[in-house]
């Protein structure tokens, strides 16, 4: 590892650590408004356990289909830059807001399509459809943080951005390579950790 490097990783992991912590709060709060919605779509659109139906109930579950198709095709780039500049001012959506509201219509699409089967499992007196959502949620929320960096466009101070101005600050190829492979390496850990989280809540689960 290059000495400039070295020198300068002190100076660089602090920010990027609070970075980071920007990408895991707009998670948070897509996954926070994203779970209710995609809930409520997934549970109207879940069959009726007597298999019979009023108009009004197939009306619903076939709203709730399009709606959840719909919010599963929204580009969240696209969704992200509408929400920032062509909303009203009044309703005081920034950056941060609009990155976390486009990935929540993701969250919600994503939890709309993992309840339908747990829910039909669970009825049946299966755990593993109810397991599989759990564990999926974990996952829905990782990919969410490192989605987050598209914000990056918009001005959001996350991990991606202030990586993207400490690589412009060093030397030498070597040194920005040096730069990037620490960065993956917390990412590299962080999947790490989700992956030992999961292993442990499918051990639990079958006991409970």
């Amino acid at each position: 590892m290059d000495l400039a490097l070295i020198r300068f990783l002190p100076d660089f992991l602090p920010g990027f650590f609070h970075a980071l912590g920007t990408n895991l709060s707009v998670a948070a709060n897509a996954l926070g408004v994203g779970l209710p919605m995609g809930v409520l779509l997934g549970l109207m659109s879940l069959p009726s356990a007597s298999r019979v139906m009023s108009p009004a109930r197939r009306a619903a579950a076939g709203a709730a289909g399009l709606i959840t198709a719909l919010l599963r095709a929204a580009p969240a780039f696209v969704v992200m830059y509408v929400l920032l500049h062509a909303t009203p001012g009044r309703w005081g959506i920034g950056p941060e807001g609009a990155v976390a509201l486009a990935l929540a219509f993701y969250a919600a699409a994503y939890v709309a399509d993992t309840l339908q089967p747990a829910m039909l499992d669970w009825r049946t007196g299966g755990t593993a459809g109810a397991q599989l959502f759990l564990t999926g949620l974990v996952r829905c929320f990782f990919v969410m943080v490192l989605s987050s960096g598209f914000g990056a466009a918009v001005g959001v101070t996350e991990a991606t951005a202030v990586t993207l101005r400490a690589l412009e600050q060093l030397p030498t190829t070597a040194d920005r390579l040096g730069l990037m492979a620490c960065v993956v390496a917390v990412f590299i850990a962080m999947r790490q950790a989700v992956n030992l989280g999961l292993a442990g809540l499918r051990r639990w689960m079958p006991a409970r």
